[in-house]
């Protein structure tokens, strides 16, 4: 793991109020410095508590321009919709501009293509030509996959593009997600994770045995990466 690589391990019960608490002080610091701020925000079940909690803050939401790391190909109507499920108990809540990757009058390839122009308008591009997120939440799952990464999915190989459709065999689906040159350009990410086998994931990556993981990429990066883990 290379030095700009910090951990957090704490218990379960700890976890959401203590992610929620670090967000807003990561946020806090960046509205102090900059009133055009772009978050990528990940799915899943993890992160929602979290942003419950930190709605509940005080901030300058309106510099806030939120983005979303992956999606399931689905409506977003439906419970199994990343943003949707993430407006339920944040975006609603803030008066902060959101996007959605999914817009149910285009296909997914389509989506995946118009995002990577929306993304490129909204946010400023550094000398490498790529656009720079001011912060990136990610997690990981049981399988070490981040974003719509997945091990062995073809999307782990794509060097240009920076939004894609990424079929998952194994899961039997498509998704939409960023890929790892846009993540890897972000100014900072936070990994967001619970349980014992993100942990034992974590421990194989820090012993050098776990560079297959997807997650292990951003891990061994040069980006300022915290990670937040909640283990019983």
């Amino acid at each position: 793991m290379k030095n700009n690589f910090k951990q957090k391990i704490l218990k379960e019960k700890e976890f959401d109020s203590f992610s929620a608490e670090f967000l807003h002080n990561t946020l806090k610091t960046l509205s102090e410095n900059k009133k055009n701020i772009s978050i990528a925000l990940s799915g899943g079940s993890t992160p929602l508590p979290i942003l419950s909690f930190l709605k509940e803050y005080k901030l300058n939401w309106k510099y806030f321009n939120f983005f979303m790391v992956d999606e399931r190909n689905v409506s977003i109507s439906s419970s199994s919709s990343n943003f949707g499920n993430i407006e339920k108990v944040f975006l609603r809540n803030v008066n902060s501009s959101s996007h959605s990757m999914i817009n149910d009058n285009y296909s997914i390839e389509e989506c995946a293509i118009n995002y990577e122009k929306l993304i490129c308008s909204k946010i400023s591009l550094g000398e490498n030509n790529l656009p720079i997120f001011d912060l990136i939440l990610l997690g990981i799952g049981d399988d070490g996959h981040t974003a719509s990464l997945f091990p062995e999915t073809k999307g782990l190989n794509e060097s240009k593009k920076l939004v894609i459709k990424n079929s998952v065999p194994q899961l039997s689906t498509e998704r939409i997600t960023l890929t790892y040159p846009v993540i890897l350009n972000a100014s900072k990410i936070i990994i967001l994770a619970k349980g014992a086998a993100k942990y034992e994931i974590l421990k194989e990556i820090e012993m050098g045995i776990g560079n297959h993981y997807p997650i292990a990429r951003i891990i061994n990066s040069n980006v300022d990466t915290t990670c937040i883990l909640g283990i019983n």
